[in-house]
């Protein structure tokens, strides 16, 4: 009985070892040739604050959330460093002004088929978008997710305008169609 124990033991262990997952996806890497494709937005978030200095304190003034949702939005990224993008989506914005009540709207945000040009940094690996037209894909992004499907960017970003400074932090994730 004590031997049945331990054949059944090792037979069991054996299977649950067999069903762990030997597949070993092949490593993209990121270039122009496997980054082009049609892409479609599934994820446009941000977070902003808005500070000015009083007295020699940074003080914040506002915080806001940016969340886009049902995209219409294509995006097409090409092997010569171009890419062009178009369609709508909506945004819910959430601010909250430091001392007052909280402001939430809705906008439908629709732009033109636009185009610009793109170049990726493989060492920083950061993809950075030029285009007069897309203000959705201007400046330079890290890339924290690429694979075959996921393209996932985010950005921060420091403005000074007057005595208020404005820190942006952006994710957004395109999905290949």
């Amino acid at each position: 009985m004590n031997k049945l124990k331990y054949i059944f033991f090792a037979v069991i262990t054996l299977t649950l070892l067999s069903c762990a997952d030997n597949s070993t996806e092949p490593e993209l890497i990121l270039s122009n040739e496997s980054l082009a494709g049609n892409y479609d937005i599934t994820v446009l978030n941000s977070d902003i604050e808005t500070s000015t200095v009083v007295a020699n304190v940074p003080v914040t003034i506002a915080n806001a959330s940016l969340v886009g949702d049902t995209f219409q939005v294509d995006v097409v990224i090409n092997a010569d460093g171009t890419f062009s993008a178009g369609g709508q989506y909506r945004v819910v914005s959430t601010i909250t002004p430091v001392g007052s009540d909280t402001i939430t709207e809705t906008e439908i945000v629709t732009f033109e088929p636009a185009s610009g040009s793109y170049t990726l940094n493989t060492l920083e690996n950061t993809i950075t978008f030029s285009t007069q037209d897309v203000s959705l894909l201007e400046g330079t992004f890290n890339v924290i997710v690429f694979n075959e499907t996921t393209f996932t960017l985010n950005q921060q970003v420091e403005e000074v305008v007057g005595d208020l400074t404005v820190r942006a932090n952006v994710n957004l994730s395109l999905e290949r169609k």
